[in-house]
């Protein structure tokens, strides 16, 4: 304790100071403002169909320091909104100055944004043109031509029903079924559901409604390759390199049903998908 003890903490005060003196250089305080200004950079996730990740950073917090053998890692934690668009690249967010440092977190990068497949009108309707070609003859009866489309929330599809005999391809009665979307998320497939003829003619909604009948049980589009295609794309796209040094690593595990939409031009299905995304400085 006389000898050993004193020249210990001579030693420990010569290492404390090359210590700051090293970490004064990292200069960490500019490199987290870099990562900063990188994170409003627009991503674009897909390119078919063109999907964007805008990410508006609010708040930063210091997420600890690791270390092993030979490497000293610090991480630090930027929370805020994520916001998924479709079409053109948006306009880049002006970034905001680095706010002060807020409490340590435990588990930094973690990540969720929503990812829009979409599944066009078109195919909705090929899927029911051929459904129908499949059932057998109701009453004399052949639908001539299928149309789908959205109206207040629901989806349309008009049936242009007419007499098998009649060779007119104009003749024919147009019925109207209204109805909703019912998405199986674990099988990735979309299907009719609680579809209602819409019509005065009770009669005829009467020999319409076997063919409602088998819409509703056979009708189904399968978008898993859609969904997959888009999650390997955003994977692809989330991890790449940044200027200055920088360099961004990401990747989304799974993903859920958010909500269905039904715009103009076909089906939108939001999966809301979780995973990690860093920016990484190595020095």
């Amino acid at each position: 304790s006389n000898y050993a003890e004193p020249r210990i903490r001579e030693q420990l005060a010569h290492v404390r100071e090359r210590a700051l003196a090293a970490t004064r250089r990292l200069d960490l305080h500019a490199k987290a403002e870099t990562a900063w200004q990188h994170a409003f950079e627009p991503v674009q996730l897909s390119d078919n169909p063109s999907v964007w990740l805008q990410l508006t950073p609010q708040n930063v917090a210091f997420a600890g320091v690791r270390a092993s053998s030979s490497v000293l890692s610090g991480s630090l934690e930027l929370s805020g909104s994520a916001q998924t668009l479709v079409g053109q690249q948006p306009l880049m967010v002006a970034p905001t100055p680095l706010p002060p440092l807020g409490n340590a977190v435990n588990d930094p990068g973690s990540f969720d944004v929503i990812l829009p497949v979409h599944v066009g009108y078109d195919v909705l309707k090929d899927k029911i043109t051929q459904a129908i070609a499949l059932l057998p003859p109701v009453a004399g009866l052949s639908v001539r031509n299928v149309d789908v489309y959205p109206s207040s929330g629901k989806l349309v599809v008009g049936l242009q029903i007419a007499k098998g005999a009649d060779s007119d391809a104009n003749a024919g009665q147009w019925v109207y079924l209204t109805g909703a979307l019912q998405v199986d998320a674990e099988g990735h497939a979309v299907r009719l559901a609680g579809l209602d003829v819409v019509t005065n003619d009770e009669a005829f909604s009467a020999l319409v409604e076997p063919i409602v009948a088998q819409l509703q049980n056979k009708t189904s589009v399968d978008y898993g390759v859609a969904y997959q295609n888009l999650l390997n794309a955003a994977n692809q796209r989330l991890t790449r390199q940044l200027k200055d040094g920088f360099r961004m690593e990401g990747h989304l595990d799974s993903a859920k049903l958010e909500q269905v939409y039904l715009p103009a031009d076909g089906i939108t299905i939001a999966l809301h998908a979780s995973g990690q995304l860093k920016i990484i400085k190595g020095i």
